[in-house]
């Protein structure tokens, strides 16, 4: 015995020795790093930011406190001798959203153990309980032999998710038996990326990925890679994203916010996972993930906050309201950035930079990973990122029922449903009173930044969301939830990329309210418009114990902390009264809570109008079976019509005036700048007086003139949106099918007469110029598309042709990086062969000599010097080669003077054959000569 104990003894003391001159025993077996190390290591390092960041910035410090303070909790509450669970919180073994949350907690703890600046790094008490736990997880809860359960998403994207991240993190320590037994667990429930559509295909395929790294599975990494193409292409139905901008989930929901981001920003880690590697993405429609950030993203964040009217269920989580949601959106962006093609990355810095800075609501780095916050700060340190400013645009998504309409100090914007999109979504306990956001609820962002932050939604008054028409009955938590009505005209046009009309046939959920009601935005104004507004069968009382019947919400808004806002209406002080009606009002004013956040209110030839200002008390728990039990409490100011018991044929109009004064109301409302020409059944139609901008809805099949001044001014022959403008020279028209069911053509006839046609799309067919203008635009297959003319009202014939209605080989990508350009962006390509091309073409309405002009926006030093441009006319064709490194841009640069035929036989066309790194393209203009 004795004997075997020294040499017992000895053995330690040889092994001590060993550790002392060669370093601690791996568990595992040394090999030689490859490439899915490296990528491995890649991926750590996104998750835990590397070692080159500095540990004094304070962002940094307080974000690493984050992390190893909920690290901390999540270890101190963990059972280190589990029995039944690890969490006393978590010990369902038939809730899988407690297998999800038990790996999330444990990615946390890993997390810290892998942050170098911790106070947790590299514990060796942690790393033995993190183990402990990732063990016990698989013996228990998640491994090859356990039957599925509950939610299928806990099982192949939430639980896998995190338990990868977490072996990530802690590689080096497992066994290679462990890391098998986690990864075949993976393997069981999500073996492959199957038919999964939208963010759901993208999380699997990051799943399959990764897995595929830590087990060096070529084939996997590959199929995950593979499972991208189909994420990129844009769809005409279902999930995923649209040429439009919009994105569905679910397919029927509006979720650019909330699946739509998670996509994003998981397609981007993926592809930086697999840049310069075998496994990088060389798809050519990878493009198209540069254009979802000007197009599905960069409209719906206003100064840091995202829009909730894109984020369906997910409103009603306490821990993701909009400015937190935003801040989760811009931090993809910055990943994005990181990788972009030059132009790309140059636009998106300049948008980081301005939503960090004016987002004076909630900081940016709060809670951001530490990989973005070093990322965001070189952006915003960096002297040469000009921050973009506010954007300027009106921007329907028809696709998904929706619209934005952004300017100077505010944005407004608009959530609708119909026949293809449903009214809101509640599952899974979550979003219970999302009753009425989907039926036309308007948003107004302004200077009060945490209007829509701030437990808004738990704490309003769910029945009366502003711009919704509604009945008044008493609703159950989720009741109606994925009702998609019988409304086929659901959709709006937009004219200028600046003013925009929306539209939405109200067919109201389990009664028989009916109503058209649209919305025309102008420039300081937006005018809401309601008609025919029906209903039937109402009795007993509602849900405020008084008799049923319809109201029609105007403002909902949320006040200070003292609810002190003034109330002015015409002229007199509502403030101390708490309930009012009042007929004949002309005009209200809404002192805002911060600057630049006072609202007025016109109300066109008189309305009775309903006031209550109230202090409202709610739980998240109210609204999501997670949410928090705690009281919370705002004050809000609510107006309404009040269209009585049973209505038949009612109407209203209102104008919300953002930013304006008291003053500036009461004068308005004197001399208002807009004029209702129609609000009927058959027609919606509104003239803006100093822009000369016309919207209207044609709400019926059949010939249908709006008047103004007692003439005609346009007419349509079929269901359409439509928007004109007049200026000294010019007309432009916009018009869109939102029905998205006409298999034929829209007729629009405008009492006016052009000289010439200056611009059309492809689509557009002018029939007439004189003595009215007459178009037809091919809707068929349109989708809600928006279909635009110009036309010149005297002077020599012009027509340009955008590259948005150029004709296109090959791969071009949209950019508005660089100044100066014509409409709403250019062009650009690689510089390359010749094969990719850009073609001009024309409808020149006489034949004729024509001088043509290339738009030459803002350049730089990587484009190209010699870009080939070929005018094809009458005498064959020439070429002129065009130097596009000039700045400032901004000019027509002459291309010559040709002759050509009527119609559409000449073009212009240009090559990507040229030296630099990118050739752009923008407009062409031809000018007829007298």
């Amino acid at each position: 015995m004795l004997v075997q104990s020294w040499r017992y003894v000895s053995v330690l003391l040889v092994m001590a020795l060993l550790v002392a001159l060669l370093g601690p025993i791996q568990a595992k077996t040394a090999y030689a790093a490859d490439e899915f190390d490296t990528l491995r290591l890649k991926w750590k390092e996104l998750l835990a930011g590397g070692t080159s960041y500095s540990g004094t910035d304070p962002d940094i410090a307080a974000q690493v406190a984050e992390i190893t303070a909920k690290a901390q909790a999540n270890w101190d509450s963990m059972s280190k001798t589990p029995g039944t669970y690890l969490w006393s919180d978590l010990a369902s073994p038939t809730a899988s959203a407690q297998i999800t949350s038990a790996y999330t907690r444990l990615k946390e703890m890993a997390l810290a153990y892998a942050t170098y600046t911790s106070t947790l790094y590299n514990s060796t008490a942690l790393k033995d309980d993190i183990i402990l736990g990732l063990d016990w997880m698989h013996q228990n809860r998640y491994n090859q032999s356990q039957a599925q359960y509950g939610n299928w998403w806990d099982w192949q994207i939430g639980a896998p998710l995190r338990l990868l991240e977490a072996v990530v993190l802690v590689y080096p320590e497992l066994t290679a038996a462990q890391i098998t037994n986690y990864m075949n667990a993976v393997e069981k429930f999500t073996p492959s990326v199957g038919s999964s559509t939208g963010a759901n295909r993208l999380w699997m395929a990051t799943v399959v990925g990764v897995r595929g790294v830590i087990v060096k599975n070529s084939a996997k990494v590959a199929a995950a890679r593979n499972a991208l193409s189909q994420v990129f292409d844009y769809v005409t139905s279902g999930d995923g994203y649209y040429q439009d901008g919009s994105f569905i989930q679910h397919n029927y929901y509006s979720y650019n916010g909330g699946y739509g981001s998670a996509l994003l920003g998981d397609t981007a880690n993926l592809i930086y996972l697999l840049s310069g590697s075998t496994w990088a993405v060389t798809d050519p429609d990878v493009s198209n993930v540069y254009k979802w950030v000007y197009d599905s993203y960069e409209p719906f964040i206003y100064q840091g906050a995202l829009m909730d009217m894109t984020r369906g269920r997910e409103i009603s989580r306490e821990a993701g309201q909009d400015h937190e949601k935003g801040a989760r959106l811009i931090q993809f962006i910055v990943r994005l950035s990181s990788f972009a093609p030059a132009a790309d990355a140059a636009a998106y810095k300049s948008m980081i930079k301005y939503w960090i800075q004016a987002d004076t609501y909630r900081s940016f780095y709060v809670n951001s990973p530490l990989p973005i916050i070093v990322l965001a700060k070189s952006i915003v340190n960096d002297p040469a990122v000009t921050p973009r400013g506010e954007l300027i645009a009106n921007k329907p998504f028809n696709s998904m029922a929706r619209a934005v309409h952004l300017r100077p100090g505010f944005g407004f914007a608009v959530s609708m449903s119909s026949s293809r999109i449903a009214n809101y979504e509640s599952i899974n306990g979550e979003n219970k009173k999302g009753w009425y956001t989907g039926e036309g609820m308007t948003y107004l962002y302004n200077g009060d930044l945490g209007h829509y932050s701030g437990d808004y939604w738990p704490t309003v008054n769910s029945y009366r969301l502003p711009g919704t028409t509604v009945d008044t009955m008493t609703r159950a938590d989720s009741s109606g939830q994925g009702y998609r009505s019988s409304a086929t005209l659901v959709g709006g046009a937009e004219l200028e990329g600046l003013y925009g009309t929306a539209a939405m046939s109200l067919d109201g959920w389990s009664n028989n309210l009916w109503a058209r009601k649209a919305w025309f935005m102008f420039d300081d104004e937006v005018v809401a418009l309601g008609a025919g507004i029906t209903d039937s069968g109402q009795t007993g009382n509602g849900w405020d114990g008084t008799p049923r019947k319809v109201e029609t919400v105007i403002e909902n808004r949320k006040l200070n902390a003292s609810g002190g806002n003034t109330l002015l209406v015409n002229g007199s002080n509502k403030t101390a009264t708490p309930s009012w009606s009042q007929s004949g009002v002309t005009w209200a004013h809404l002192a805002g809570s911060a600057p630049g956040s006072d609202i007025g209110y016109y109300f066109p030839g008189g309305a009775e109008v309903k006031g209550l200002r109230e202090s409202r008390t709610g739980r998240w728990s109210s609204i999501n079976v997670n949410g928090s039990t705690a009281d919370t409490t705002n004050n809000f100011q609510q107006l309404w019509f009040d269209h009585g018991t049973n209505p038949t044929g009612e109407a209203y109009a209102y104008a919300l005036l953002p930013g304006k004064s008291g003053a500036q109301t009461g004068s308005y409302a004197a001399d208002p700048d807009i004029a209702v020409l129609e609000n009927s059944t058959a027609a919606q139609a509104v003239y803006e007086k100093r822009l000369g901008v016309t919207g209207a809805v044609f709400w019926a099949d059949g010939l249908k003139w709006i008047q103004k001044d007692g003439a005609n001014l346009i007419s349509s022959s079929q269901k359409s949106s439509v928007m004109l403008r007049e200026t000294a020279g010019s007309l432009e028209v916009a018009v869109s099918d939102p029905t998205q069911l006409n298999t034929g053509t829209v007729s629009i006839e405008i009492n006016r007469s052009a000289a010439s046609l200056a611009a059309a799309d492809p689509g557009v067919t002018v029939t007439q110029l004189s003595p009215t203008v007459k178009l037809e635009v091919n809707a068929s297959g349109a989708k809600g598309r928006i279909f635009k003319a110009a036309f010149n009202l005297n002077g020599p014939a012009e027509v340009i042709v955008d590259n948005t209605s150029a004709q296109l080989t090959g791969v071009w990508t949209a950019s508005s990086a660089l100044p100066n350009y014509y409409g709403s962006d250019y062009l650009y390509n690689n510089s390359g062969t010749g094969a990719d091309k850009v073609r001009w073409t024309p409808a020149l309405a006489e034949a004729g000599r024509y001088t043509v002009y290339y738009r030459l926006p803002d350049g730089n030093a990587a484009r190209a010097t010699n870009a080939p441009f070929t005018v094809f006319h009458n005498g064959g064709s020439t070429q002129v080669r065009v130097n596009q490194q000039t700045v400032p841009g901004g000019s027509w640069l002459s291309l010559g003077s040709y002759e050509f035929q009527a119609g559409t036989s000449g073009y212009v066309e240009l090559t990507d054959q040229a030296n630099g790194n990118y050739v752009i393209a923008d407009a062409v203009r031809f000018v007829k000569q007298e």
